[in-house]
């Protein structure tokens, strides 16, 4: 899908196909907003995120409701935003569960003319959560959807230069190299298309990550 104002947002529900998948990731939908704000609002998840900790104007659930709408709007053409759900799906009915999402990851900026796309990730904060091998989980779905079913050739992460965490997991789990950008203060891995292939070659059919599509949300 081209980056040009054409073209229509696509929403959509992420599925990885191995028996043991623990979560899905969809495009935000409005019930969302109060998870996603319980996380902003939560100094453990926002620790190397600065611009979340100390925002200029509050984060409400009124201003995420604006937020999500602006993501839905761009879905698939600037960026692919999606929250991460544990299965089986719990949908909020009054929209004010905290764990209707336990995450949220994105592949932003998107762009698809030039096959590339940066990739983010946050998990809501404690042991039921973290350390678990969701977010290990979740950046392979991402990786399996951008990487073939949307022809990326590079998907690379930027980290601040003390958010020892993120570049741990990135390095230890997914093999990825850091390279430390001085100007920027922040630390650059990529990923890419060959090196997915690889990876996937390595794991053997029983263990490759392989996710299905669904569209409409």
């Amino acid at each position: 899908m081209p980056n040009n104002k054409s073209a229509k947002p696509k929403f959509i529900t992420l599925r990885s196909q191995s028996p043991s998948a623990r979560i899905l990731l969809r495009t935000p939908i409005r019930t969302d907003a109060y998870s996603l704000v319980c996380r902003v609002q939560d100094p453990e998840c926002t620790t190397y995120l600065p611009h979340l900790r100390f925002p200029k104007n509050p984060i409400t659930i009124q201003s995420n409701e604006k937020q999500i709408e602006l993501w839905r709007n761009a879905s698939g053409i600037t960026e692919q935003f999606l929250v991460v759900v544990l299965l089986p799906e719990r949908p909020a009915e009054d929209g004010l569960d905290p764990v209707a999402t336990v995450g949220d990851t994105g592949l932003a900026p998107l762009n698809i003319a030039a096959g590339t796309a940066e990739c983010g990730i946050m998990l809501n904060s404690g042991p039921d959560m973290r350390g678990k091998g969701i977010a290990v989980e979740a950046l392979a779905m991402q990786f399996a959807y951008g990487f073939e079913h949307l022809g990326l050739e590079i998907i690379s992460f930027h980290t601040s230069k003390d958010n020892v965490p993120r570049r741990g997991l990135l390095e230890k789990k997914f093999g990825l190299e850091a390279r430390c950008r001085e100007e920027e203060g922040d630390w650059e891995l990529v990923a890419t298309k060959s090196w997915w292939n690889e990876r996937q070659h390595a794991a053997g059919p029983d263990r490759q990550m392989v996710v299905s599509v669904d569209e409409g949300l």
